[in-house]
């Protein structure tokens, strides 16, 4: 995780934000800063700006169909899980005494 320091001075006086950004991103928007010959703080500023002109509308989208992907995926990959145990009785038996046993040992 990395962590960028923006200086910006508004009404005379400074002002630090922190933001903190996964390093994978972090080396892409320093690969965009570098192309665009300006600095990490001067691009992620300009992209709060651009996603608050749009009121967030595309963000909030992108951020959903994100979310609604994952969750169709593990939606799949849990019914694919479920069927295969249901083919087999006795896997859904011991699953079940182990989680009862379990359960009582927390509870002892």
């Amino acid at each position: 995780m990395a962590v960028v320091h923006t200086d910006l001075y508004r009404h005379e006086h400074l002002v630090r934000k922190s933001i903190q950004i996964p390093s994978t991103q972090h080396s892409e928007l320093n690969a965009l800063a570098a192309e665009l010959d300006s600095s990490l703080g001067d691009v992620l500023e300009a992209i709060v700006d651009l996603m608050r002109q749009d009121d967030y509308q595309q963000v909030k989208s992108v951020i959903i169909e994100k979310r609604e992907r994952e969750i169709f995926s593990l939606n799949h990959s849990l019914d694919e899980a479920y069927a295969y145990l249901g083919t087999i009785p006795e896997t859904l038996e011991e699953a079940q005494f182990c989680f009862c046993a379990g359960r009582e040992g927390m509870y002892a």
